[in-house]
């Protein structure tokens, strides 16, 4: 009987940077090499060989203190995952029956590059429509989209944006956002349009999109816009982590 071949063995060194990276993950702030160490169960040494590897491949920095984070490249991986993973396509039917709902334009956007960027969209289909295709990115701090994505995102993904130069909203308008389970934009971004965004959370209750309304200001019902809008979110939420979304629930403060 011929032997069968061995199988391929998982290379441990790969191994153990994936665990690096996701301890630092977890931690959601920059970490030292003495903590990590004490965290994964391994010797300085061989902790710090592993940062320096991830240093030198573009995965992590290290800040002036000694500590070290992960750069941007870990959030574009993460949001290629969230396309590849088909999460546009998890959200169709609510977004399907909230066009059925309102008969307005309904987008579902990430927070990608700096901005908020549709990667899903359904239009009514009738003469006078919102044109959302022109422009598939908003601008975090005028779209409602936008100031969702970054009310509910994490410190660590504000600091990284105000070190890149984008323009936040301030505290005030992002506690109203998170208080409120849904932000509101009226012409901010395209004049005489009113976008409303609520915000699409995992089940690790991190927030991963945006589902938004738009429509013109003249025959825009807002209140029933916003009704809509929360109730199919809910649809959503719930099948994403288990559980609806609740305005003042503190999330994406961490």
């Amino acid at each position: 009987m011929t032997p069968r071949p061995p199988k391929t063995q998982p290379l441990q060194t790969a191994v153990k940077s994936l665990r690096v990276l996701e301890a630092v993950a977890e931690a959601e702030r920059a970490v030292r090499v003495s903590e990590l160490g004490r965290q994964l169960g391994w010797s300085r040494a061989a902790v710090h060989q592993q940062l320096v590897t991830l240093v030198n491949a573009g995965w992590m920095e290290q800040n002036e203190d000694g500590s070290y984070r992960l750069t941007l490249r870990a959030t574009r991986v993460g949001q290629a995952a969230m396309r590849q993973a088909g999460l546009g396509d998890r959200v169709m039917p609510a977004m399907e029956r909230l066009v059925d709902e309102v008969r307005e334009a309904v987008s579902f956007a990430i927070l990608e590059h700096g901005s908020a960027t549709i990667i899903q969209r359904l239009e009514p289909g009738r003469r006078l429509q919102v044109d959302l295709r022109a422009e598939a990115q908003m601008p975090i701090s005028r779209s409602a989209s936008g100031r969702v994505l970054i009310a509910f995102s994490t410190e660590r993904q504000r600091a990284e944006l105000a070190e890149l130069g984008v323009e936040l909203p301030d505290e005030a308008a992002l506690d109203e956002i998170r208080e409120q389970g849904h932000a509101i934009s009226r012409g901010r971004w395209m004049d005489g349009v009113v976008g409303i965004a609520a915000p699409v959370f995992d089940i690790d209750d991190r927030c991963v999109g945006a589902l938004s309304l738009a429509g013109p200001s003249g025959r825009f019902d807002v209140p029933a816009a916003v009704a809509s809008l929360m109730a199919r979110v809910a649809d959503i939420n719930q099948a994403l982590s288990g559980r609806g979304p609740k305005a003042g629930d503190g999330r994406g403060t961490g």
